[in-house]
């Protein structure tokens, strides 16, 4: 625990604990240090899949798959929002290119 403080710029092995114990709220940047020294994503680190939404379960799942499979499952989402214009819709958030609606015309 005293290397990975040390490592991932935390400065104490007592900061690294509180946060393990729940003693404190790390912030994201803490978080991302964290992950990235750790070797995992930072979804990692902020899912919990025994209280997850069907996304979070599908978050969880695609943990355990080779980036190989993973790229598929990607592909084949981005093929189902294509297809479908109310998913396009919304995909302003998820950076996705979002579709610009005409202005209406003047009086």
């Amino acid at each position: 625990m005293e290397q990975l403080a040390y490592e991932s710029e935390l400065g104490s092995k007592g900061h690294l604990s509180n946060i393990e114990r729940g003693l404190v709220r790390p912030t994201a940047h803490t978080l991302s240090l964290l992950s990235e020294r750790l070797g995992v994503e930072l979804g990692d680190l902020v899912t919990f899949p025994a209280e997850a939404s069907d996304r979070g379960r599908l978050y969880d799942l695609t943990r355990r798959m080779a980036g190989s499979r993973v790229r598929l499952l990607l592909h084949e989402a981005e093929e189902i929002v294509a297809r479908m214009p109310r998913l396009r819709a919304a995909e302003g958030t998820t950076g996705y290119r979002r579709h610009r609606r005409r202005a209406p015309p003047a009086d």
